[in-house]
Protein backbone atom coordinates (compact mmCIF):
# COMPACT_ATOMS: atom_id res chain seq x y z
CA UNK A 1 0.00 0.00 0.00
CA UNK A 2 2.61 2.18 1.16
CA UNK A 3 4.42 2.08 -2.54
CA UNK A 4 1.08 2.49 -4.25
CA UNK A 5 0.48 5.42 -2.35
CA UNK A 6 3.84 6.98 -3.64
CA UNK A 7 3.13 6.66 -7.17
CA UNK A 8 -0.18 7.96 -6.59
CA UNK A 9 1.69 11.07 -5.12
CA UNK A 10 4.01 11.38 -8.13
CA UNK A 11 0.97 11.20 -10.93
CA UNK A 12 0.30 13.96 -13.13
CA UNK A 13 -2.47 12.66 -15.17
CA UNK A 14 -3.92 9.43 -15.78
CA UNK A 15 -6.72 7.40 -17.22
CA UNK A 16 -8.42 4.80 -16.57
CA UNK A 17 -11.63 2.44 -17.71
CA UNK A 18 -13.02 0.13 -15.58
CA UNK A 19 -15.96 -2.20 -15.20
CA UNK A 20 -17.59 -4.05 -11.71
CA UNK A 21 -20.03 -7.01 -11.47
CA UNK A 22 -21.77 -7.97 -8.50
CA UNK A 23 -24.73 -9.84 -6.46
CA UNK A 24 -26.88 -7.74 -4.85
CA UNK A 25 -28.90 -9.18 -2.27
CA UNK A 26 -31.85 -11.30 -3.51
CA UNK A 27 -29.65 -12.60 -6.26
CA UNK A 28 -29.90 -9.77 -8.45
CA UNK A 29 -26.60 -8.82 -10.69
CA UNK A 30 -25.58 -5.51 -11.43
CA UNK A 31 -22.88 -4.49 -13.93
CA UNK A 32 -21.26 -1.15 -14.48
CA UNK A 33 -18.68 0.20 -16.87
CA UNK A 34 -16.78 3.51 -16.23
CA UNK A 35 -13.94 5.84 -17.25
CA UNK A 36 -12.12 8.09 -14.99
CA UNK A 37 -9.61 10.77 -15.91
CA UNK A 38 -7.41 13.17 -13.79
CA UNK A 39 -5.49 16.13 -14.54
CA UNK A 40 -3.29 17.21 -11.61
CA UNK A 41 -2.75 20.95 -12.12
CA UNK A 42 1.44 21.92 -12.53
CA UNK A 43 1.31 25.57 -11.18
CA UNK A 44 1.01 26.34 -7.18
CA UNK A 45 -2.83 26.38 -7.03
CA UNK A 46 -3.77 25.10 -10.00
CA UNK A 47 -6.76 23.00 -9.57
CA UNK A 48 -7.04 19.38 -10.15
CA UNK A 49 -9.58 18.46 -12.96
CA UNK A 50 -11.45 15.32 -13.28
CA UNK A 51 -13.85 13.75 -15.06
CA UNK A 52 -16.34 10.58 -14.58
CA UNK A 53 -18.54 8.42 -16.32
CA UNK A 54 -20.49 5.36 -15.89
CA UNK A 55 -23.30 3.42 -17.07
CA UNK A 56 -25.02 0.68 -14.89
CA UNK A 57 -27.46 -2.35 -15.65
CA UNK A 58 -29.30 -4.50 -13.87
CA UNK A 59 -30.37 -7.87 -14.43
CA UNK A 60 -33.75 -7.53 -14.70
CA UNK A 61 -33.14 -4.91 -17.42
CA UNK A 62 -32.91 -0.95 -15.76
CA UNK A 63 -30.36 0.74 -16.81
CA UNK A 64 -29.10 4.50 -16.34
CA UNK A 65 -25.64 6.46 -16.69
CA UNK A 66 -23.74 9.47 -15.52
CA UNK A 67 -21.27 11.86 -16.69
CA UNK A 68 -19.76 14.32 -14.51
CA UNK A 69 -16.15 16.80 -14.71
CA UNK A 70 -15.12 19.01 -12.53
CA UNK A 71 -12.84 21.99 -12.97
CA UNK A 72 -12.03 25.15 -11.71
CA UNK A 73 -15.32 26.49 -13.24
CA UNK A 74 -17.03 23.98 -11.02
CA UNK A 75 -18.61 21.01 -12.07
CA UNK A 76 -20.81 19.76 -14.91
CA UNK A 77 -23.30 16.86 -14.11
CA UNK A 78 -25.45 14.38 -16.82
CA UNK A 79 -27.75 11.74 -15.03
CA UNK A 80 -30.19 9.65 -17.18
CA UNK A 81 -31.93 8.02 -14.32
CA UNK A 82 -34.90 5.11 -15.44
CA UNK A 83 -37.33 6.49 -12.41
CA UNK A 84 -36.81 10.31 -12.79
CA UNK A 85 -35.16 10.83 -16.63
CA UNK A 86 -32.03 13.09 -17.58
CA UNK A 87 -31.27 16.38 -16.03
CA UNK A 88 -27.88 18.35 -17.01
CA UNK A 89 -26.73 20.68 -13.91
CA UNK A 90 -24.10 23.17 -13.42
CA UNK A 91 -22.73 23.24 -9.50
CA UNK A 92 -21.06 26.34 -9.20
CA UNK A 93 -17.17 26.69 -7.38
CA UNK A 94 -18.38 27.67 -4.20
CA UNK A 95 -20.96 24.76 -3.40
CA UNK A 96 -17.95 22.37 -4.75
CA UNK A 97 -16.23 23.66 -2.21
CA UNK A 98 -18.56 23.11 0.32
CA UNK A 99 -19.35 19.84 -0.76
CA UNK A 100 -15.77 18.74 -1.01
CA UNK A 101 -16.02 19.76 2.53
CA UNK A 102 -18.74 17.93 3.59
CA UNK A 103 -17.74 14.76 2.02
CA UNK A 104 -14.93 14.83 4.13
CA UNK A 105 -16.69 15.44 7.75
CA UNK A 106 -19.32 12.93 6.96
CA UNK A 107 -16.61 10.39 4.53
CA UNK A 108 -19.02 10.75 1.76
CA UNK A 109 -18.48 10.58 -1.68
CA UNK A 110 -22.16 9.76 -3.36
CA UNK A 111 -22.95 13.36 -4.34
CA UNK A 112 -21.16 15.55 -6.94
CA UNK A 113 -18.02 17.85 -5.73
CA UNK A 114 -17.21 14.98 -2.86
CA UNK A 115 -14.23 13.61 -3.83
CA UNK A 116 -14.35 9.97 -5.20
CA UNK A 117 -11.74 7.55 -3.30
CA UNK A 118 -10.92 6.03 -6.58
CA UNK A 119 -10.34 9.97 -7.85
CA UNK A 120 -7.88 10.56 -5.07
CA UNK A 121 -6.15 7.19 -5.06
CA UNK A 122 -6.16 6.32 -8.72
CA UNK A 123 -4.14 3.17 -8.88
CA UNK A 124 -6.40 1.84 -6.08
CA UNK A 125 -4.51 2.35 -2.69
CA UNK A 126 -7.96 3.45 -1.15
CA UNK A 127 -9.32 0.13 -1.92
CA UNK A 128 -6.74 -1.56 0.11
CA UNK A 129 -6.71 0.20 2.90
CA UNK A 130 -10.49 0.11 3.25
CA UNK A 131 -10.31 -3.29 3.04
CA UNK A 132 -7.13 -3.81 5.59
CA UNK A 133 -9.81 -2.85 7.88
CA UNK A 134 -11.58 -6.17 7.98
CA UNK A 135 -9.66 -8.71 6.16
CA UNK A 136 -6.28 -10.13 7.04
CA UNK A 137 -4.21 -9.91 3.62
CA UNK A 138 -1.21 -11.20 2.39
CA UNK A 139 0.69 -12.18 -0.35
CA UNK A 140 -0.34 -15.20 -2.63
CA UNK A 141 1.74 -17.06 -4.34
CA UNK A 142 0.54 -16.07 -7.66
CA UNK A 143 2.18 -13.72 -9.89
CA UNK A 144 0.32 -13.22 -12.73
CA UNK A 145 -2.84 -11.57 -13.94
CA UNK A 146 -3.96 -11.52 -17.46
CA UNK A 147 -0.56 -11.10 -18.55
CA UNK A 148 0.57 -8.67 -16.41
CA UNK A 149 3.40 -8.90 -13.83
CA UNK A 150 3.06 -8.46 -10.01
CA UNK A 151 1.49 -9.02 -6.72
CA UNK A 152 -1.29 -11.02 -5.84
CA UNK A 153 -2.90 -10.69 -2.01
CA UNK A 154 -5.56 -12.34 -0.69
CA UNK A 155 -7.01 -13.13 2.86
CA UNK A 156 -10.08 -13.96 5.01
CA UNK A 157 -12.27 -12.01 6.82
CA UNK A 158 -10.92 -11.15 10.65
CA UNK A 159 -12.39 -13.05 13.61
CA UNK A 160 -14.33 -11.60 16.00
CA UNK A 161 -15.92 -8.49 13.97
CA UNK A 162 -19.39 -7.93 14.52
CA UNK A 163 -21.61 -9.17 11.31
CA UNK A 164 -24.62 -7.48 11.81
CA UNK A 165 -22.64 -4.20 11.71
CA UNK A 166 -23.51 -2.76 8.35
CA UNK A 167 -20.38 -0.64 7.60
CA UNK A 168 -18.79 -3.98 7.20
CA UNK A 169 -18.47 -6.30 4.04
CA UNK A 170 -20.40 -9.55 3.49
CA UNK A 171 -17.88 -11.04 2.39
CA UNK A 172 -16.04 -13.63 4.11
CA UNK A 173 -12.68 -13.53 1.43
CA UNK A 174 -10.86 -10.96 -0.61
CA UNK A 175 -8.78 -11.10 -3.52
CA UNK A 176 -6.61 -8.05 -5.67
CA UNK A 177 -3.77 -8.02 -7.81
CA UNK A 178 -1.32 -5.08 -8.13
CA UNK A 179 0.70 -4.73 -11.11
CA UNK A 180 4.15 -4.38 -10.46
CA UNK A 181 5.58 -1.91 -13.15
CA UNK A 182 3.09 0.89 -11.64
CA UNK A 183 1.31 -0.19 -8.93
CA UNK A 184 -1.61 0.13 -10.01
CA UNK A 185 -4.43 -2.69 -8.41
CA UNK A 186 -5.75 -4.19 -11.41
CA UNK A 187 -8.44 -6.65 -10.30
CA UNK A 188 -9.93 -6.92 -7.11
CA UNK A 189 -12.78 -9.88 -5.79
CA UNK A 190 -14.78 -10.02 -2.81
CA UNK A 191 -15.70 -13.55 -1.78
CA UNK A 192 -17.72 -15.94 -0.09
CA UNK A 193 -16.16 -19.35 -0.14
CA UNK A 194 -14.90 -19.54 -3.68
CA UNK A 195 -17.60 -17.60 -5.16
CA UNK A 196 -16.99 -14.40 -6.51
CA UNK A 197 -20.06 -11.83 -5.63
CA UNK A 198 -18.17 -8.29 -6.29
CA UNK A 199 -15.52 -7.97 -9.07
CA UNK A 200 -13.67 -4.98 -9.99
CA UNK A 201 -11.62 -4.94 -13.08
CA UNK A 202 -9.46 -2.25 -14.97
CA UNK A 203 -9.17 -2.23 -18.59
CA UNK A 204 -7.29 0.03 -19.49
CA UNK A 205 -5.24 2.16 -17.36
CA UNK A 206 -2.35 4.79 -18.43
CA UNK A 207 0.12 6.90 -16.30
CA UNK A 208 1.07 10.83 -17.86
CA UNK A 209 -1.95 10.48 -20.10
CA UNK A 210 -2.59 13.24 -22.60
CA UNK A 211 -5.70 14.69 -21.58
CA UNK A 212 -6.87 18.03 -23.44
CA UNK A 213 -9.71 20.77 -22.45
CA UNK A 214 -11.85 18.55 -24.24
CA UNK A 215 -11.46 15.47 -21.60
CA UNK A 216 -13.08 17.36 -19.51
CA UNK A 217 -16.18 18.16 -21.23
CA UNK A 218 -19.80 16.75 -20.41
CA UNK A 219 -22.22 15.84 -22.97
CA UNK A 220 -26.14 16.60 -22.64
CA UNK A 221 -27.43 15.13 -24.79
CA UNK A 222 -29.30 17.74 -25.60
CA UNK A 223 -31.25 18.60 -22.51
CA UNK A 224 -31.09 22.16 -21.17
CA UNK A 225 -28.17 22.86 -18.75
CA UNK A 226 -29.34 24.58 -15.59
CA UNK A 227 -27.55 25.69 -12.10
CA UNK A 228 -28.97 22.71 -9.38
CA UNK A 229 -30.87 25.45 -7.40
CA UNK A 230 -33.76 24.88 -10.17
CA UNK A 231 -33.11 20.91 -9.41
CA UNK A 232 -34.69 20.41 -6.37
CA UNK A 233 -33.93 16.84 -6.07
CA UNK A 234 -30.33 17.52 -6.30
CA UNK A 235 -30.47 20.49 -4.29
CA UNK A 236 -31.91 19.29 -1.42
CA UNK A 237 -29.61 15.99 -1.16
CA UNK A 238 -26.69 18.98 -1.45
CA UNK A 239 -28.67 20.97 1.28
CA UNK A 240 -28.75 18.11 4.14
CA UNK A 241 -25.49 16.36 3.53
CA UNK A 242 -23.68 20.01 4.19
CA UNK A 243 -26.20 20.64 7.33
CA UNK A 244 -25.63 17.11 8.24
CA UNK A 245 -21.84 17.91 8.16
CA UNK A 246 -21.96 21.14 10.05
CA UNK A 247 -23.81 19.51 12.99
CA UNK A 248 -21.54 16.96 13.03
CA UNK A 249 -18.03 19.38 12.72
CA UNK A 250 -16.09 20.23 15.63
CA UNK A 251 -17.84 23.33 17.35
CA UNK A 252 -17.51 26.62 15.31
CA UNK A 253 -16.47 25.07 12.28
CA UNK A 254 -19.03 25.54 9.04
CA UNK A 255 -18.42 24.86 5.23
CA UNK A 256 -16.44 26.69 3.87
CA UNK A 257 -19.09 29.54 1.68
CA UNK A 258 -19.87 30.68 5.54
CA UNK A 259 -16.26 31.43 6.24
CA UNK A 260 -14.61 34.71 6.59
CA UNK A 261 -13.78 35.88 2.94
CA UNK A 262 -14.41 32.24 1.98
CA UNK A 263 -17.56 33.45 -0.49
CA UNK A 264 -18.34 31.73 -3.37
Amino acid sequence: VASMVKAEQALKSVRLRMKTRGKLPGGLVVTTAGELRVLRGTQPGAATKRFCSMSYTFGDGLRGRLESAETADGVRLFEEDPAFGAVFLRIEPGVVRDLEWAGEVLERSDLPGMTDARARAPLGSGLLVEVLRTFDLAVDARTEHAGHKGVWVRGARKAGLDEQDPELPLPDGFEAFVRGKDRALLCARYLVGEDVVQEIEVESLEVGAALGDDAFVVDGHGVRLQNVQAHAPMWEQIEQAVQRAEDKAEEGQVRPSRRTGGGK
